[in-house]
């Protein structure tokens, strides 16, 4: 069954693995007839499977479809709520979840405050899943770090999610033109990642998705790091590491990862088997892609950014999304000169935007 976003299925039986694998099929017969143009193909129409949404409309027209496969990876799924009764197409914004890039799910922390205001303005909300890392235990070793490909690969499922959206956009009814990226923790840096990148866009691919553009509108970050370059945070988190050099054993990251007992996230994080591995120039570059901070110039998008207070009742969670990682993202635009609108809660780094505006009304405000 072929549906356009404003039909109503007949079946309401058909199923989300039919659905998946409708969706896989139709992308890679357009690859496969398609690997010798150059030129973006007409997309076929997308299989939809609408089902009733979990969160609750009330009085908005959409419809909600749920595990939409955008490639071959088990995790390669996005819901989307695609709203109903608008002129024209509509403007998308994409939730990344977070979960320090191991765990967590599309469905976790999404507003539906939020949902219903996007729905409310005729914008598409879609949340999606990626490929997670696997930290092996200190007794399992690193062999298997390397082959995961560190972050860039959960990054690089982000960008296609994006790009299969993009490609699919006459299906779906949007402005693909008009699209926002927004998380908690990692998917607030995967955000922040997408927004700063060159665009990734690859014309000549055999696979027609991955010739659609990554480059956004809008970038929101809640509880964000300020960069993927996590070497970088022995500079970044000075003010908070410092005062306790001694309990840690220095200012560092590699010495601070070994104090809270997290070296081989750290090595599985940027790819590696061994941290002799961060000086060699394969990895110097693997970091310089995904440094936001060094990324980010006056053509990205626009960002909003919020850390909430952090304590050192819980270490690890002070060192991922401390307010000193938002200041750090705050500065680098305001040197670049990049819009921003940051917020810090901690109250010895506190930072009130004058604005006073919030996440919803950012993304309305760059993508409407």
């Amino acid at each position: 069954m072929l549906l356009r976003p404003n039909q109503t299925p007949k079946d309401p039986t058909m199923s989300t693995p039919r659905l998946i694998v409708g969706a896989l099929a139709l992308s890679l017969l357009a690859a496969c007839s398609d690997s010798n143009n150059d030129s973006s193909p007409t997309a076929p129409v997308l299989t939809l499977d609408f089902s009733e949404p979990p969160i609750a409309l009330p009085g908005i027209a959409a419809n909600y479809a749920a595990d939409v496969a955008y490639g071959p990876k088990e995790r390669n799924l996005f819901d989307i709520y695609l709203p109903q009764d608008c002129d024209g197409p509509t403007p998308l914004v994409i939730y990344i979840h977070g979960g320090g890039f191991t765990g967590g799910d599309k469905a976790n922390n999404v507003s539906a405050e939020r949902v219903n205001a996007l729905l409310q303005n005729c914008i598409a909300h879609a949340a999606i899943n990626y490929t997670l890392l696997d930290v092996p235990s200190e007794e399992e070793g690193t062999d298997s770090i390397a082959a995961q490909g560190g972050v860039l690969t959960s990054l690089q499922d982000a960008a296609r999610a994006l790009q299969f959206m993009r490609y699919h956009h006459d299906s779906l009814n949007l402005d693909k033109e008009n699209v926002a990226l927004y998380g908690g923790s990692a998917g607030a840096g995967a955000s922040l990642w997408l927004g700063t990148h060159d665009d990734m866009a690859d014309p000549g691919n055999a696979d027609p998705v991955l010739r659609e553009s990554t480059r956004i509108k809008a970038a929101g970050a809640l509880a964000t790091q300020s960069t993927y370059d996590i070497l970088a945070w022995s500079d970044i988190l000075l003010p908070i590491t410092e005062p306790v050099a001694d309990i840690l054993g220095g200012t560092d990251v590699e010495t601070i990862a070994a104090a809270l007992g997290s070296t081989n996230y750290l090595l599985t994080f940027l790819g590696v088997a061994s941290a002799e591995a961060f000086t060699s120039a394969e990895n110097q570059a693997y970091r310089a892609n995904i440094d936001m901070l060094a990324l980010m110039d006056a053509g990205d998008a626009p960002i909003y950014v919020h850390n909430f207070e952090t304590s050192f009742a819980n270490p690890l969670d002070m060192f991922l999304h401390h307010g000193v990682h938002a200041l750090a993202v705050k500065a680098r635009a305001d040197e670049v000169g990049l819009h921003s609108v940051a917020y810090v809660d901690d109250p010895a780094f506190e930072l009130q935007d004058p604005s006073g505006e919030d996440l919803t009304s950012f993304m309305i405000r760059h993508i409407r």
